[in-house]
């Protein structure tokens, strides 16, 4: 593990804004890091953390109930407290397997704090009457969810039941999950354009719909027309998210992946950054006016 990249990468975020930063979700490779090498990663992770004003999250996702908890009691090790957590993600649960993992967690590890990753790629994915229903039981551990949705009813009834939790919606669906009182988002555009990516945000909490909306409309046509392909070509999760943030070069990242899941072939990355160099034109001009990285 490139420890100073580490480092250095962390710094970019406080530089930047950057509210908070987690480790080891979808983009985070999570899949393809074993418990060892998980160890070794949170705890420089939460190491340089402690050395920021930022908040500090970690996925702990696996694929059965005490591979979660141990990553959980490595986050909890180390300091780090609120957990990103799906289900394990083989084979869908029962609903009483639903109660039974959170049921082990809470008495596993009851000092850890929950975020629920509502994957819509999962094979059991939750309500807004589920959380409900679960924050209920869970009061001190269940504080909040991350619905992948792009469904606007879905995400208004999970937003709309369980307002007591945290809810953070993702990329494509910031300005309506803000209208409809999301908290905050878990970004990937982050990695590539932050100064954009912060006041995208800062309008919707301020409230500024317009400028909201509008820079809603200009990431989704983005990803419509120019990262669609790469998922046409079988590309997932962190395997793009090293091709969005290629793009920018904010991040240090060696471009490493664990097989089966290997990089964007190169005619396809160079064809991309030839399409954001002109899309992003005018933020890519302010960002090189302002001394960041190119």
């Amino acid at each position: 593990m490139d420890e100073g990249g580490l480092r250095r990468n962390i710094d970019r975020y406080a530089q930047h804004g950057v509210d908070g930063v987690y480790t080891t979700d979808s983009d985070g490779e999570f899949y393809a890091i074993e418990l060892a090498e998980f160890r070794e990663l949170v705890a420089a992770f939460g190491r340089e953390m402690r050395n920021t004003s930022m908040e500090t999250a970690v996925g702990v996702t696996w694929s059965h109930t005490q591979g979660v908890i141990d990553r959980v009691r490595v986050a909890l090790e180390h300091g780090i407290c609120l957990v990103h957590v799906a289900f394990p993600y083989w084979m869908p649960l029962a609903p009483t397997d639903v109660d039974h993992f959170f049921t082990d967690l809470a008495g596993a590890v009851p000092d850890a704090r929950w975020v629920h990753y509502n994957n819509p790629n999962s094979k059991t994915v939750l309500t807004g009457e589920d959380y409900a229903r679960l924050s209920a039981v869970y009061p001190d551990q269940f504080v909040g969810s991350k619905p992948g949705t792009t469904d606007l009813l879905q995400l208004a009834e999970i937003i709309g039941e369980s307002p007591q939790l945290a809810h953070f919606v993702v990329d494509y669906t910031v300005a309506p999950g803000f209208i409809l009182g999301a908290r905050g988002v878990y970004s990937y555009w982050v990695n590539t354009l932050p100064d954009w990516e912060r006041r995208w945000v800062d309008a919707c909490l301020n409230g500024d719909w317009a400028a909201g909306w509008k820079m809603q409309m200009r990431l989704l046509r983005w990803e419509r027309r120019y990262v669609a392909p790469l998922r046409r070509a079988g590309y997932r999760h962190g395997v793009i998210g090293k091709a969005r943030a290629a793009l920018s070069g904010f991040l240090e990242d060696a471009g490493y992946t664990r097989a089966p899941y290997y990089t964007v072939r190169t005619e396809m990355q160079t064809a991309l950054k030839q399409c954001f160099d002109e899309f992003w034109s005018d933020e890519i001009e302010m960002q090189l006016e302002a001394g960041g990285d190119e």
